[in-house]
Order: structure tokens, then sequence, then C-alpha cells
């Protein structure tokens, strides 16, 4: 456990008194709850992570280091490589801006996105307006028209908000159509489609 977490640059010592991991990152100390005898994790409030012990080695799932790290993994079959990726903080995105939008994230999930334009663009959405490419709207299979998502890719950390007025995509495997828009925005458009992470938002006022 200690040396997979230093290799992102976080420092760990544990406390006996208290069955407790101490992880330091970022300049955060982060107090972990540990239940050895039952290989039970507590990395916050709201989750619990099992750990297995192998030669009186704690080891943690990716997981672990989702929750405390805000890092995501992907798993690249073909070349049998695992690449790690910095998920940006909630309050990151904005803080460059005078004006922050108040918000607060519904869900999150994370997934394939593509876009959309060109012989589209001018044509009539699922939701009866008129298709515009450069604009901030996506399409989605499920999720309500108008609902606001800050999407990320992954590979750029670079964030947008986009609004659902659309239906698709219509591929399998994919969870998100962004307009040329959106995807020029957050850096997605010379590939085609990319990992993205999707976080549902309420309380999203457009002209913030």
């Amino acid at each position: 456990m200690r040396s997979f977490l230093s290799a992102f640059g976080a420092n760990v010592s544990w406390d006996q008194k208290i069955s407790a991991a101490q992880i330091i990152a970022d300049e955060k100390e982060y107090l972990i709850e540990m239940d050895l005898a039952n290989l039970l994790a507590k990395p916050n409030e709201d989750s619990v992570v099992s750990l297995k012990m192998i030669q009186s080695r704690t080891y943690i799932p990716l997981s672990f280091i989702r929750e405390i790290l805000n890092y995501d993994f992907f798993w690249d079959d073909e070349s049998k490589t695992l690449t790690a990726v910095r998920l940006p903080d909630s309050a990151a995105v904005f803080k460059n801006l005078p004006d922050a939008p108040e918000f607060k994230v519904i869900d999150t999930f994370t997934g394939v996105a593509s876009w959309y334009g060109g012989k589209f663009h001018g044509r009539e959405t699922n939701n009866g307006e008129i298709f515009d490419e450069n604009g901030l709207t996506a399409a989605h299979r499920t999720l309500p028209f108008n609902t606001y998502l800050r999407v990320t890719f992954l590979k750029s950390n670079e964030s947008t908000i986009v609004r659902i007025n659309d239906r698709g995509p219509h591929i399998a495997g994919r969870i998100l159509d962004l307009s040329k828009g959106a995807a020029e925005e957050i850096g997605l458009r010379p590939h085609g489609l990319g990992e993205v992470k999707v976080e549902v938002l309420a309380d999203y006022k457009a002209d913030a």
C-alpha cells in the first residue's frame, strides 16, 4: 500500500492506536480507518473497500486511489498497460471565473464520448431545436432534455458544460455525443472520440 501510494506522490504512515493509515497528499491529510481483521478500509464517510493481505503486506484496490487522490484508471488489453489519469478537482474547473455558477453534482459516470456536426448542422434535434454544431450541447439516450452536464476529457483534463437537447449516441459502447463546439472546447474533436468523465448537474443556471 505504501509503495503504491508513494508512486502518486503520497506519504503513508500507520497509527497503531486508532488502526488508521495517515495519508498526506496534495497538502491534505487523510485518516483512513482500516479493519485489518476483516480486511476493510473506509476511504471516506460514504465508501468501504475491501483489502487483501498477502505475506503480511496490505494490498488496496485501485478504487481506493480514485477515492483518495481522484485518479481514474484505464486498462489497455492489447498492450497490457494500465493508465492513470488525474481527474480535475470540481472547484478547479471554475477557479478562474469571477462569477462561478452555483450547482451541485447529483451523478457521475465515465465512458466514451464522440462528437457530431457537419450534415447534422441546421437539422432538428429530438427536442425540436435546430442543431447548432458550434453550440455547447450533447445527445444522450435517456437523460431528460435540458439537463446540464459537466464533461471532462480525461486525456486533456479540460472541461465544459453542455445541455442535453438530442438523443444518441446510436453506436454501442458510447455514452455521449457532443456537439462539435463542445468537443473543441475540451480538445476531443481531433481524436474523434475519447474517455470522458460526466457529471450531472442540478441547480445550474446557464446565465450565471
